[in-house]
């Protein structure tokens, strides 16, 4: 906390202080294009399934599959009108991009040595010799003969 001449702490200062003003207005104006444009574009904007911002005078809208893309292709004079009627007179384009999901990064779990008990082999062993289906007969002793180690 930053403290004033006669001692006293003073309230610390607002995240937003800290980020440059361009930055904060690009995101606010973004926030609004996206309220005014729910009613078009609400279940895509509620779902994640596009991510919507402004370059210069175009909207562009970054979708997550074609079917999405041709959609949006459709609407885009809609979306137009609707920014327009909203006080963005300034947004004359509409750019629809697919990009494809981020992948969220998951770490590489290490690799263990996977045993099943000698009793379970026997159990998958038996089952098999009561079956009459082949095939799943033989994909029963399969299993088993890989839990009991012997390839």
């Amino acid at each position: 906390m930053n403290r004033n001449g006669d001692g006293k702490r003073s309230a610390p200062r607002p995240l937003a202080s800290y980020i440059d003003p361009a930055w904060r207005m690009r995101s606010r104006g973004d926030a609004g294009i996206r309220r005014a444009l729910e009613g078009i574009l609400g279940p895509l904007l509620e779902q994640r399934r596009i991510d919507v911002t402004t370059d210069g005078g175009t909207l562009v809208i970054a979708c997550r599959d074609p079917a999405c893309a041709t959609e949006l292709r459709f609407l885009q004079r809609d979306m137009r009108k609707t920014l327009n009627a909203a006080g963005y007179p300034a947004i004359e384009q509409v750019r629809v991009v697919i990009s494809a999901p981020v992948p969220a990064a998951t770490p590489m779990a290490p690799q263990t040595e996977r045993t099943m008990p000698s009793s379970a082999s026997q159990a998958l062993r038996a089952a098999a010799s009561g079956i009459t289906d082949r095939r799943l007969a033989d994909a029963l002793r399969r299993l088993a003969r890989r839990g009991s180690g012997s390839r």
